[in-house]
């Protein structure tokens, strides 16, 4: 294994650029598509399959039609329409107003029906074309059976997190957290440019910036720069939407990926997890009350309904956590919302708390919102425990263990970072917890590092951060990812103080890398004399994973790449975003893999 660091003038002069707007694509590869809700989407690659789900709001039933090697001429399903009613608009959700947009405009009609077809029987490795038809309209599109273990070349992998989407997000410019070289930053001041351009807020008691695009705006030119790279999948590690209660949020993420605004999940199969996001109901009353979680289980019967994940042989926990095999690698995706024995901040007096970098252990729960009794009391019953001894630990260990002796690389994803600077990114007994800290997955870490797994990715602080945890000091450990950065906030690291001029607080010990302190904002002075943006800084973004094959060395098959990427705002002299650049930090890294599927050094 070993760390590369990449120029960033290099990566300057090879960027990527993307203009500004956005334009509508006419379908997933060709014709009409009135009488679809949303547009064929992709889930659950294989070798032998994939399945294409898509929703309409009449019901009426469909075809999907696929052409390709192994298919003699074409193969035809019909594919009929299933209503899901908990997909409805609730009466406050068609009430909502939105400052900036037209009341209702972002509503959609009042039926969902899903139409879905696992396609089977097709030859690993290659392409196909498929054709999907509802009544008058229809959708062209294509895409890959996954590669054999034995039979592969090169792969790409996209991990990306906390797209958060809602129609608030099309007028709404959040808050940009001062970082490493900060202070060459314009005015926030009220009335001074960037004021009048983009707006500025209040944080921790200081005037700081808005960021120079609107949430949507930069999801859609994150999700545009994927789809230039031609992914192979795209990870999506949780808090797809700003509440899974709220349909709206729905409606949005699907009109950005799978609709009028994008289509890549349209061509690139999507492998979701559950975020914190996708059991809060938002405007429907949040995560309840412990009398009543009806909001928790309605949330979570959204996320059920859209997505369709590979068995995980327990019918109870179906979509919660799933493995996927891609070639070579091994992808396993973990629901980290159910720490048991459950715990809240609440549980510690005030004079029990830890405070600055004290740390007496993980904690055992992730969140403090609900807890399992409370949800089934409710109804629900498909939430999973991840701690040891639980039937989805069980699972886990059982998959690493195959994985291991089947000589795959393993890739681990799930929402709540176990290793953070920032807002998550302290246990439950600490003074500052946000009560939602990832710490208590760190239970997996010496089981990761036992069976080689070669990375962790998460999300959650809404930061771009690389942690790296060797606990035997051999040189051979796991890097943690938290790719935090779809479409979001854009937070920093915590500090010492209540005020963002206190020092970092440091508290995961194990950090590698952050956008926020390891890449300086570089600010040069414009005609006018006010600064404008020329490098550094953190940005929307995603994490790129390319896996090539090794030739003619005995002791290494594979070689995985993991380049963070940012969408980078060109600012013109009136302070406008005129296009935004594809750049990549430097904190590239490289693992080598050996023929037991497990980094090497």
């Amino acid at each position: 294994m070993r760390h590369r660091r990449t120029l960033l003038a290099l990566a300057s002069l090879t960027a990527l650029v993307l203009p500004l707007a956005v334009a509508s694509p006419a379908s997933a590869g060709g014709g009409s598509r009135e009488e679809f809700r949303v547009l064929p989407y992709l889930q659950s690659p294989s070798e032998s399959g994939i399945r294409v789900t898509w929703f309409t709001e009449d019901g009426e039933p469909g075809t999907l039609t696929v052409r390709g090697p192994g298919v003699q001429g074409s193969r035809t399903y019909h594919v009929g329409g299933t209503t899901q009613p908990e997909l409805a608009y609730t009466d406050a959700e068609r009430a909502e107003q939105i400052p900036g947009l037209d009341q209702g405009s972002w509503l959609r009609g009042p039926h969902n029906y899903k139409h879905t077809e696992l396609v089977g029987g097709l030859r690993a490795g290659h392409r196909y074309q498929y054709t999907v038809r509802q009544g008058r309209s229809t959708v062209s599109g294509r895409f890959a059976t996954a590669p054999s273990a034995r039979n592969w070349n090169h792969l790409r992998l996209i991990a990306m997190s906390d797209s958060e989407t809602e129609p608030r997000g099309r007028v709404q410019k959040r808050e940009w957290a001062p970082g490493a070289g900060a202070d060459g930053r314009p005015s926030a001041a009220s009335g001074s440019a960037w004021d009048q351009v983009h707006g500025t807020t209040t944080l921790s008691g200081s005037q700081v910036l808005r960021y120079p695009l609107t949430e949507d705006e930069g999801l859609r030119r994150n999700l545009a720069a994927v789809q230039q790279r031609q992914p192979d999948a795209v990870l999506f590690t949780g808090d797809l939407v700003q509440g899974g209660g709220y349909q709206p949020g729905w409606d949005e993420f699907f009109r950005n990926t799978a609709g009028v605004n994008g289509n890549l999940l349209s061509s690139v199969p999507i492998l979701p997890a559950f975020g914190n996001w996708e059991s809060f109901g938002a405007l429907n009353g949040g995560y309840g009350t412990p009398e009543d979680r009806t909001p928790v289980v309605r949330s979570r019967a959204k996320f059920h309904a859209y997505f369709d994940s590979p068995g995980n042989g327990t019918e109870r926990y179906q979509d919660n956590y799933y493995r996927v095999d891609y070639g070579p690698v091994t992808i396993l995706t973990l629901d980290s919302n159910n720490g048991e024995p459950d715990d809240a901040a609440a549980n510690y007096a005030p004079e029990e708390k830890l405070t600055g970098r004290e740390y007496t252990g993980p904690g055992t729960d992730t969140q403090e919102n609900f807890t399992r009794e409370q949800y089934e009391r409710a109804g629900g019953d498909d939430i999973a425990a991840y701690n040891p001894g639980s039937v989805q630990w069980n699972w886990v260990e059982r998959q690493l263990a195959d994985a291991r002796a089947r000589g795959q690389a393993v890739l681990v994803q799930f929402h709540h970072v176990p290793y953070s600077s920032g807002e998550h990114g302290l246990p439950m007994n600490h003074a500052l917890t946000s009560g939602q800290g990832g710490t208590p997955m760190r239970v997996y870490s010496p089981l990761f590092e036992r069976y080689g797994v070669a990375a962790v990715i998460s999300g959650h602080s809404e930061m771009f951060e690389r942690s790296f945890v060797d606990s035997d000091g051999d040189g051979v450990g796991v890097h943690y990812y938290d790719v935090g950065v779809s479409g979001d906030g854009l937070r920093g690291v915590r500090r010492e103080g209540s005020t963002l001029d206190s020092a970092p607080l440091e508290y995961n010990q194990y950090s590698r890398w952050t956008a926020d302190q390891s890449e300086p904002e570089r600010w040069t002075s414009g005609r006018d004399g006010e600064p404008r943006l020329v490098g550094g800084g953190k940005h929307y973004g995603h994490l790129e994973i390319n896996v090539d094959r090794v030739r003619g060395d005995r002791n290494r098959t594979a070689r995985i790449t993991l380049t963070p990427v940012h969408l980078f705002p060109v600012l013109d002299q009136d302070l406008e975003v005129v296009r935004t650049e594809r750049r990549t930090y430097d904190d590239e890294v490289v693992i080598d893999i050996g023929r037991r599927g497990t980094p090497v050094r």
